[in-house]
C-alpha cells in the first residue's frame, strides 16, 4: 500500500526563497509572526501555520522550532511524517526510500570536537544541563542521571530536532520529548524568561541533547523500534539571491 508522506519544512519570515528541496513531498510550515499581508501571499503557495489548530505557536521564542514539530504532532493526518528545515534538509536518496512502521529515521549525527558536555556549556553555558541533572535526580523526567551521564560523554549529537516516522510513531516519540521539554520549561519558567533572547531558547537547546539521550538509551523507552540514520545536506541559496536576501 502506498503510503502518504509529508516532510514539513520548518521555516521563519523571509526564508521562502531558501526552499531547494526535491525528491520529497514538502509542506511548507510557518514558524513565527507574521504580518497579515505576508500571511496571505503564503497561503496562497500553501503554507501551513503553526499558531492553527492545537499549538504552542506562542512559545516559539522559547521553544523554536519544537513548535512546529508540535504541530505537526497534533495536527498531521499522513501516514509517514518529518520535518526538516529551511536551511537543513534531508538527502535526495529519501525519494527511494520505503518508511518502515517500526523505524525512526534520523540525520547523521553532528560529530563534535568534544564531549556533548562540554560542547553544550562551551556554547550555551551550565545551566541548561543543571536543570536537565536537577530534574533526572528529582525523578520529574523520564532520563535518569545514568543516561543523562552516558549521553553527556558522547563525541557526536543528534541535533535541529529532526526526524520521521510513521504517525503513530511519530506521536509516540513526540509525546516523550515533549514530556521533558516542558517539564524543563515549566519547573524553570521564571528562570528563562530572565535570559537574553538568544539563551532564553533553554528548552530547544536542550532538546537536542534530549533527543540524543532517548536515542542512545532507546532500549528503555523503544526497545522494540529501530533507529536509522538518513544523510543530510546544508544547502545555501545562490549567491546572488543571498545578497537579495539580505537586503530584504
Amino acid at each position: 500500500m502506498a503510503k502518504d508522506i509529508a516532510i514539513y519544512c520548518v521555516c521563519f519570515p523571509k526564508h521562502e526563497p531558501r526552499k531547494t528541496q526535491i525528491y520529497q513531498k514538502n509542506i511548507m510550515c510557518n514558524a513565527a509572526t507574521i504580518s497579515s499581508e505576508y500571511r496571505d501571499s503564503l497561503e496562497k503557495k500553501d503554507f501551513v501555520f503553526d499558531d492553527t489548530g492545537v499549538n504552542i505557536s506562542s512559545l516559539n521564542g522559547v521553544f523554536g522550532d519544537l513548535t512546529a514539530t508540535y504541530w505537526v504532532w497534533k495536527n498531521s493526518n499522513y501516514d509517514v511524517v518529518g520535518t526538516s528545515q529551511y536551511r537543513r534538509f534531508w538527502d535526495d536518496s529519501i525519494g527511494d526510500l520505503d518508511f518502515k512502521e517500526n523505524t525512526i529515521y534520523v540525520q547523521d549525527p553532528r560529530v563534535l570536537d568534544d564531549t556533548i558536555r562540554n560542547q553544550y556549556i562551551g556554547s550555551h553555558g551550565e545551566l541548561g544541563l543543571e536543570i536537565l541533572d536537577e530534574l533526572a535526580l528529582n525523578n520529574k523526567i523520564k532520563l535518569t542521571p545514568d543516561m543523562l551521564q552516558k549521553t553527556y560523554s558522547l563525541r557526536y549529537l543528534y541535533s535541529c530536532n529532526m526526524f520521521i516516522a510513521h504517525k503513530p510513531l511519530y506521536d509516540k516519540f513526540c509525546e516523550i520529548l515533549f514530556e521533558i521539554v516542558f517539564e524543563i520549561y515549566n519547573s524553570y519558567e521564571d528562570v528563562i524568561k530572565k535570559l537574553d533572547p538568544y539563551n532564553r531558547r533553554l528548552p530547544a537547546f536542550v532538546s537536542e541533547r534530549v533527543l540524543t539521550a532517548l536515542i542512545v538509551n532507546k532500549e528503555h523507552f523503544f526497545p522494540d523500534v529501530e533507529f536509522s540514520r538518513l544523510k543530510w545536506a546544508v544547502k545555501k541559496p545562490p549567491l546572488l539571491m543571498r545578497a537579495l536576501f539580505n537586503k530584504k
